[in-house]
């Protein structure tokens, strides 16, 4: 991998020294692959799960038969744009110029493939000629056919697969279920931050996909690993943090990775290289100052009493009963109905979640920095 010039990713993946503990969830994801079971792998936004599939993904790179195909499908909206992505990773992993790649130019002529310059990131990008929706319902069980008809092992991860129950179509997860039993080569993993839209997908005995997937709950890295981490990783470059400092980001961020990341990673541009509070404390101004603007945008989308129910589970971290009196009193959230219909909206617009798969569910705030900077809010 790449060097980094700053070892504290954000938004990529560089390489096993750059990554974090995640040592059993990377070999239970590994001996799914490995033993063709296809996986549900359910985790909040910003914990991790996007590197921990690149990191697998980067340690089987090392094995000759097999290749690994990653498609974020957050932006699609409809059963032809899935296809389509579907096409155009496997365009990308096998180059048409050889062997397997030609085979897929032959497989797609029928549906008069075309190849673009994406104008963002200069790269080819491929989309199929298609009008017809039964089409696009053959489609793509014909590409993952071509794929375990071939000579190696593919492995597929398709990232905010709940985006899928928005789709105008209400067929896709069984068409996908139906393609799936057939595969030998292939391995899905099927990836995704709503938990309960994916439980809906994966734990409901209604539906396709039930009791068909292997599952994987990837929750925070434990405190004692992160702060292990964090240290040695400043130690390498020569930067001293002591561990009540690094007991203190990690309070900041609730361990969770992303705005881990984030915290060590402006620490570090900064450049000091004996770290104090003082320090910390302006890289935690910063980047939510940086960020003010968006959470001003996000009071005005929400209605007043809304806006006073995120600042009270902000105010409260975890919030275990939301009707409880004692709670909504304490924050003048009016009664119960207004609770609930108040926190379905906040739920259905992403700024707060429902975790589940602990052991005491409970209700928080998505962004940390946005709970950090409401809880600076008076009531």
């Amino acid at each position: 991998m790449k060097e980094s010039n700053n070892p504290f990713d954000i938004n990529s993946y560089s390489g096993p020294e750059y990554f974090c503990d995640r040592v059993q969830e990377t070999a239970a994801l590994t001996q799914h692959i490995q033993s063709h079971r296809h996986t549900a792998f359910f985790a909040l936004r910003r914990l991790g799960k996007t590197a921990l599939i690149r990191h697998v993904f980067h340690l089987l790179g090392k094995q000759k038969n097999r290749k690994c195909i990653y498609m974020d499908i957050y932006a699609s909206q409809h059963l032809k744009d899935l296809t389509n992505m579907l096409a155009n990773h496997i365009y990308a992993v096998f180059p048409e110029n050889k062997g397997i790649g030609k085979k897929f130019w032959e497989a797609i002529k029928l549906f008069r493939p075309v190849v673009s310059i994406d104008p963002l990131s200069g790269s080819p990008e491929l989309s199929l000629d298609i009008s017809q929706p039964k089409q696009f319902e053959k489609t793509i069980p014909q590409l993952l056919q071509f794929l375990d008809q071939q000579s190696i092992k593919t492995v597929i991860a398709i990232d905010e697969f709940q985006q899928i129950l928005n789709y105008p179509e209400k067929n896709v997860e069984a068409i996908l279920r139906t393609a799936m039993q057939n595969l030998k080569n292939v391995t899905l993993i099927f990836c995704g931050s709503n938990q309960a839209m994916m439980q809906q997908i994966f734990n409901s005995a209604k539906r396709p996909f039930y009791a068909s997937c292997s599952s994987i709950n990837l929750q925070q890295i434990p405190k004692a690993e992160y702060e292990a981490f964090i240290t040695g990783t400043f130690k390498k470059y020569r930067f001293k943090i002591t561990g009540e400092i690094t007991a203190d980001i990690l309070s900041f961020t609730k361990l969770h990775t992303y705005y881990t990341q984030c915290l060590c990673h402006e620490l570090f541009n900064m450049g000091i290289k004996n770290i104090q509070p003082a320090q910390v404390q302006a890289a935690k101004l910063k980047l939510i100052q940086e960020r003010e603007g968006t959470f001003f945008q996000y009071r005005n989308l929400l209605t007043a009493t809304q806006w006073q129910l995120l600042k009270a589970i902000a105010k409260e971290e975890t919030l275990l009963q939301p009707y409880a009196n004692q709670f909504i009193s304490k924050y003048r959230l009016g009664s119960a109905a207004i609770v609930k219909r108040s926190l379905e909206s906040l739920l259905q617009k992403e700024m707060i979640y429902y975790n589940s798969s602990v052991e005491v569910p409970d209700y928080a705030v998505y962004d940390k920095f946005l709970m950090r900077w409401l809880q600076q809010l008076s009531l």
